[in-house]
């Protein structure tokens, strides 16, 4: 077991912890438990002549110094010759903490952590110091109520999905009977109605592909704004050529060639002809994936898919530097092979 001074600034720098224990250095008894998914306080120690362990709660839901001051009483009893005869039961935590143990329990994506913690800061902000027992009062319900009524059908939604997650994590945790008030409301009919969703048009770089983007003369489009932050070019292929001259006849430089064209648009147009239903994506992987079958090397097809190469491969990532016509070839020979399996 490893001896260490147990703090919050150390649990917090844990990051894909392996199974052990951990022992306090300032209070001997005092340990952490350590696996994959959880942080656990125990006490190990002995009484009567027999080994002890008894759990104390799980952080971030207690402190490291709730844990010590529990551990301290358990460790005093044992030192009296005394059984502790149940498991001591941590206080409730925070609203606050608890939003930060649901994060770590569902493994949450720092943009759902930030949306989290945005949500209560901003609109429930004098509960975060609050036990979460308080949330079953009725005071929380009338706050949000208020956020319904004056909050956009958008924001509401999200507020609604960040409340009732949080309060079933709650309930199956602490056993709670948490129920949230969004539902109530919205069966009274005291919420905007729910926002409509989204039209969900081509990815950006090809809805503000403009006729300007494209060199016919020099056989090249040009896309400055990448969602890797990276202008991007490709050589024009007489596959390419073709669909490209159809779309810009009769615009001007300025006008878009996907004006409105929603995924949902190709999607059908290809399953009339046959081909399952499938996301956007799935085609960019395709292409790398019929690339890599042709033999393609990884650097004409980093090229090809605007891939940025991870930092450690030096090679690619600052010395490898390719031309629109170095991957012309490649490019054809992989749109020839997808037409072959087409049928075309």
């Amino acid at each position: 077991m490893a001896i260490v001074t147990l703090s919050e600034a150390l649990l917090q720098r844990l990051s894909a912890p392996t199974r052990r224990i951990l022992r306090d250095k300032a209070l001997c008894g005092f340990c952490l438990k350590v696996n994959k998914r959880s942080l656990s306080f125990l006490v190990a120690t002995s009484v009567q002549g027999r080994q002890l362990r008894m759990t104390l709660g799980r952080w971030p839901l207690i402190s490291v110094e709730e844990a010590r001051t529990l551990a301290k009483v358990v460790l005093r009893d044992c030192r009296s010759g005394l059984v502790p005869s149940r498991r001591r039961k941590a206080s409730m935590p925070t609203v606050k903490d608890a939003i930060l143990a649901y994060g770590i329990a569902k493994r949450l994506k720092p943009g759902s952590k930030k949306r989290y913690d945005s949500i209560f800061r901003t609109h429930f902000g004098d509960w975060l110091d609050r036990p979460v027992s308080a949330l079953a009062d009725p005071g929380f319900a009338e706050d949000c109520h208020k956020f319904g009524q004056t909050k956009g059908a958008a924001l509401a939604e999200v507020g609604r999905g960040v409340v009732g997650s949080l309060f079933k994590y709650l309930n199956a945790v602490h056993g709670l009977n948490l129920v949230s008030p969004f539902g109530r409301l919205a069966a009274a009919g005291l919420l905007p109605e729910r926002s409509k969703p989204r039209a969900r048009l081509l990815r950006d770089e090809g809805i503000n592909l403009t006729c300007g983007a494209i060199d016919f003369e020099g056989g090249v489009v040009s896309i400055p704004d990448t969602k890797n932050g990276k202008p991007h070019s490709l050589p024009i292929t007489p596959m390419m050529e073709v669909i490209l001259r159809r779309r810009c006849m009769g615009l001007a430089e300025a006008d878009r060639l996907f004006t409105g064209v929603s995924k949902e648009h190709l999607y059908a147009m290809a399953q009339r002809l046959g081909a399952p239903r499938f996301m956007l994506h799935d085609l960019r992987k395709l292409v790398a994936t019929t690339g890599e079958r042709l033999k393609v090397g990884d650097a004409v097809l980093r090229r090809i898919l605007n891939h940025t190469a991870p930092t450690s491969d030096v090679l690619h990532a600052h010395y490898v530097s390719l031309d629109p016509a170095d991957v012309l070839a490649p490019l054809v020979l992989i749109q020839g092979e997808l037409s072959r399996l087409m049928g075309r």
